[in-house]
């Protein structure tokens, strides 16, 4: 049975982050000893194809369609894990505001307290001396002082002839103060409630994005060990190297995907992106030359989900600081909180434009280089508590 009808391709799975066909670029060629993969071309598929021309051609284009399929998958399982670690991002970026508002709450809570406690005291000092005037019962409902008692007193109080403005003021600012109090104190309890459940969220998020990366590192190991053989096969066949293969295999992924990125221009009333500048002319050089020039000093540092530097990044903590070393905001931590940023900065350069003919040049804009990373996966993150 001929070699190809011998290798149906097995279903590798895409359920995790596999790194880019570029790591292929650090492989060493593997001697003639090391085993094929189990249902992909043997070292004896390969022998045998040299001894005819026809043969050994089919057999590279059979390896090239593997060895390009295993980058497909590798890219699947990619972008699964990307997006796994944008979901954290996102609910990271919601447990921060969430602990944020809740924090403030709690300080105007607390502080609404204090002054509620000092007007309180104020107003006992009228009530004290109502009752050694004359008060009647007043004294009595003091004692009480339960909030629904103190509630009628200060009722009743308000409505005393016997009181002057300045004492019927600082009767209706105790009282107005303590409203205030219990008002911020169940928005503190309500955010607090809030911000617990988004930690949760936030930690479910990434418990899955760490099980993503913990499984990229198993599925990159095995295609680079499947990949290196195959690498290996090729510069058998064609006289060259396994580094000169796993170079030319990285152009054709890279212009595959470049090729896949580019923007359709279509006709048509459907589509576009209304109220963003389609000319937004050319970006600052000095602003993105700053921001690659950053970026490219972290080149060889670990990549950590979450990570924003100095020692780990992950994608968009290196374009955020990339971009902030050149005085630009492109927005906070996570992808889709940068593409929200800098798409309604578009929008609104695009219509101080069309107002004032004003430029927005300091701003990185879709022709920029924008920087890139190229790291090993390595989860060091977990959500903040």
């Amino acid at each position: 049975m001929h070699a190809a009808a011998r290798r149906s391709a097995r279903s590798w799975g895409a359920a995790a982050a596999a790194a880019s066909l570029s790591l292929a670029l650090a492989l060493s060629a593997a001697p003639a000893a090391v085993a094929a993969p189990s249902d992909y071309p043997t070292w004896q598929d390969v022998q045998n194809a040299k001894k005819n021309q026809t043969a050994k051609q089919a057999e590279i284009a059979t390896i090239t369609g593997l060895v390009q399929n295993l980058q497909k998958q590798a890219d699947a399982a990619q972008r699964n894990a990307q997006t796994t670690a944008e979901l954290y991002s996102i609910a990271q970026l919601n447990l921060d505001a969430a602990s944020r508002k809740a924090a403030r709450l709690t300080d105007q809570r607390n502080e609404a307290k204090s002054k509620a406690a000092a007007s309180a005291r104020r107003a006992g000092a009228i009530i004290a001396q109502l009752a050694r005037t004359g008060g009647g019962d007043v004294t009595l409902g003091l004692v009480a002082a339960s909030p629904r008692d103190t509630d009628q007193l200060l009722a009743r109080l308000g409505s005393m002839n016997r009181l002057s403005a300045a004492s019927q003021a600082i009767l209706e600012k105790a009282q107005f103060d303590k409203n205030a109090a219990a008002a911020l104190a169940k928005q503190a309890t309500v955010a607090k409630n809030k911000r617990s459940a988004l930690a949760t969220d936030a930690q479910q998020a990434a418990d899955t994005a760490r099980k993503a990366a913990d499984a990229a590192d198993a599925q990159v190991a095995s295609i680079q060990a499947k990949q290196q053989v195959m690498f290996s096969q090729l510069a058998s066949l064609k006289g060259t190297t396994a580094t000169l293969e796993a170079g030319y295999q990285t152009r054709l992924a890279v212009e595959a995907a470049e090729a896949a990125q580019k923007v359709p221009t279509g006709g048509g009333s459907g589509g576009g992106n209304a109220g963003v500048d389609p000319d937004p002319g050319p970006p600052s050089p000095g602003a993105v030359g700053t921001a690659i020039a950053y970026a490219e000093r972290q080149l060889g540092k670990p990549y950590a989900l979450g990570g924003a530097g100095p020692t780990y990044w992950d994608c968009s903590g290196l374009t955020m600081m990339s971009y902030r070393a050149a005085g630009v905001n492109i927005g906070p931590h996570g992808s889709t909180s940068q593409y929200n940023t800098m798409r309604s900065s578009a929008v609104s350069c695009h219509a101080a434009r069309a107002s004032s003919r004003a430029t927005c040049s300091s701003m990185p804009t879709a022709g920029a280089r924008a920087p890139r990373s190229s790291t090993t996966s390595r989860w060091r993150s977990t959500a903040r508590r």
